[in-house]
């Protein structure tokens, strides 16, 4: 796993992103508040990601994401999604920063972010005393066109990392995203995606994999010594 920060420069701040284990980010929500999810952003994410890049589909997505940071945490959910990353950003603007959270999952099988604003300072847990309610971007802190435009550079660079490591690319792994019967990953020098109809039969399919175990499947991150888990 490459265990390291990436850093993304905005029009008006700089943004720093560092994986999170699904402790640290269970954690940190203790102390955040919820940004309301731009559902109709990731639609056009989706789409775009289609027309612009059609080979870029969910076993790559998700080997880019294993290859830089990986495997997935437990934190997602395991019937909606097939997998869940959590980052970090520090977000410098003038002299000032702020920190958010951010889930990264595939939510019914559609590109998902969540973000959270983590309260550091006692004037914002004063500030935001109410944190379990939906809040809409923060425009003078992290507002939601820098949360677009961090959304279209994260895929972008997914996409990009796999273009250029796909022909190196050699590491088995099968995913199930139970939401759409569907069944991916990489194995015998290819990826693959296998989506069923039937419920029963999907089931099965899983079955099959979990019996024969020759093929980590719906693997998660584990402790290893002073490395993220």
């Amino acid at each position: 796993m490459i265990d390291r920060q990436i850093t993304i420069g905005t029009k008006k701040a700089v943004c720093v992103v560092t994986p999170m284990t699904a402790k640290e980010y269970r954690n940190s929500a203790q102390r955040s508040i919820p940004i309301i999810e731009n559902f109709g952003y990731y639609w056009l994410l989706d789409r775009q990601l289609q027309y612009e890049a059609p080979d870029s589909d969910r076993p790559r997505l998700y080997a880019a994401l294993r290859t830089l940071f990986g495997e997935s945490t437990t934190a997602y959910d395991d019937y909606k999604c097939s997998f869940g990353y959590q980052f970090s950003l520090t977000i410098t603007r003038k002299e000032e920063k702020s920190e958010y959270a951010l889930n990264f999952s595939d939510l019914k099988g559609g590109i998902s972010f969540a973000f959270s604003k983590i309260l550091v300072t006692p004037e914002e847990l004063e500030k935001y005393d109410d944190g379990d309610i939906l809040r809409e971007p923060l425009e003078d802190d992290f507002s939601k066109d820098e949360m677009e435009y961090f959304m279209t550079w994260f895929v972008s660079y997914l996409v990009g990392f796999m273009q250029s490591f796909e022909g190196h690319y050699n590491e088995e792994f099968a995913r199930s995203l139970d939401y759409c019967y569907t069944i991916y990953g990489y194995r015998d020098d290819r990826f693959f995606l296998e989506q069923y109809e039937d419920r029963d039969e999907f089931y099965a399919a899983k079955n099959c994999i979990f019996r024969n175990g020759d093929i980590p499947f719906n693997r998660h991150m584990v402790q290893n010594g002073p490395n993220r888990a």
